[in-house]
């Protein structure tokens, strides 16, 4: 296969180059990345095309995808705080077939989007990942979903690793007892007010929690402590924008070097679209003083390389020797090939223009009809 590109994002550091030929071999491992005049009457792609690797959708809850908008009066925490949050009573009221097919939407949703990785967060103990699990056998395309799971019935059964709510619904010592027990763990810190004044992020730094969510209400303060612990931050904008929370502290965990990942949260409130989240994190760094094209580029490495990092995979990174995984946009209607500052242009504009799945040798159409 060859793919013909007029841009392309290259290796680990999202290098941009200009009209290149990628040329994948049988098994859809890529042999070279050359100038495009390599590439033969029929490839794949052309003057109108950009390819960029595949994004990761590092969380989302896949199965309140059940019941879109519900809830559209109520706050955060008689949303979805457990055990009595209204979330918890209408996924307590479903069979295991119904929540499964919601969780198989999710995942369709987030293939077609050009999702490399999806980490879920499956509520109800093993048996929640278990449903998680049917859903991910029934898939057809070549995804990486990660099921973790929350302390209950017959967790950890079926369960990858564990994703908490937050870590002050567990004494201190069972979260170091289950954080020991799994490489993959993640956990909710100050997403509100309340939960950070409750000293989540000191109880989850101490219980050695592999990545963190949301972040909301971290101070600066806070942010370097995150990153002299090496624990990766996925930011999650629009959830909280919609929830009626401040913005996530984008800008200062750009400037601070952290890890960053970006993910959708809850399916019920939003498509697992990690390219909108792309651009509304662009717009929160905006708003918060941060400007310039390498702030686009780190928001981006936050899409293709951070939520791959925290999760322990290896990115789908376009280089050669790695499996050709990638998405092509057309980047000639969404103005992506005029644009001065290009990662921002990407940054803005390539979900809207989503044409091909590309996975080693097997192709798809991208974008949700």
């Amino acid at each position: 296969m060859q793919v013909r590109a007029a841009l392309a994002l290259i290796g680990d550091d999202l290098e941009l180059r200009r009209d290149v030929c990628v040329t994948a071999d049988e098994q859809g491992v890529v042999e070279s990345i050359e100038s495009w005049g390599s590439c033969g009457e029929g490839s794949l792609g052309g003057s109108w095309a950009a390819l960029l690797p595949q994004p990761a959708n590092a969380h989302v809850h896949s199965a309140d995808g059940n019941f879109p908008e519900f809830g559209v009066d109520l706050g955060l925490h008689d949303l979805v705080a457990p055990p009595e949050g209204l979330k918890y009573r209408l996924l307590s009221s479903l069979s295991s077939t119904r929540t499964a097919a919601a969780i198989r939407r999710t995942y369709r949703a987030a293939y077609a989007l050009g999702v490399g990785l999806l980490v879920d967060f499956r509520e109800g103990g093993g048996t929640g990942c278990l449903a998680a699990q049917l859903a991910k056998a029934s898939l057809q395309g070549d995804i990486e979903v990660i099921v973790l799971g929350t302390p209950g019935p017959t967790y950890p059964m079926w369960c990858q690793g564990l994703g908490l709510s937050s870590p002050l619904d567990y004494p201190p010592g069972l979260l170091s007892a289950l954080t020991s027990q799994t490489p993959l763990s993640f956990t909710h810190v100050a997403e509100d007010p309340r939960n950070r004044d409750e000293g989540d992020l000191e109880v989850a730094l101490r219980s050695g929690f592999r990545a963190f969510v949301h972040g909301t209400y971290l101070s600066t303060d806070d942010l370097s402590a995150v990153r002299d612990h090496g624990v990766p931050l996925i930011l999650c904008p629009r959830s909280n924008m919609w929830h009626g929370l401040r913005p996530p502290p984008v800008a200062d965990a750009v400037r601070l070097g952290l890890t960053l990942g970006l993910g959708s949260d809850n399916a019920a409130w939003n498509l697992p679209d990690p390219w909108a989240e792309t651009e509304v994190a662009l717009l929160v760094a905006r708003s918060q003083g941060a400007r310039g094209e390498d702030l686009a580029k780190e928001i981006l490495r936050a899409l293709m390389v951070g939520g791959y990092l925290a999760a322990g995979a290896q990115p789908r990174i376009i280089a050669e020797g790695r499996k050709l995984h990638g998405v092509l946009v057309n980047a000639e209607s969404t103005g992506i090939l005029s644009a001065l500052g290009v990662y921002t242009a990407i940054a803005k504009r390539a979900g809207r223009g989503l044409a091909l799945r590309v996975d080693g040798n097997r192709l798809e159409a991208a974008g949700l009809a």
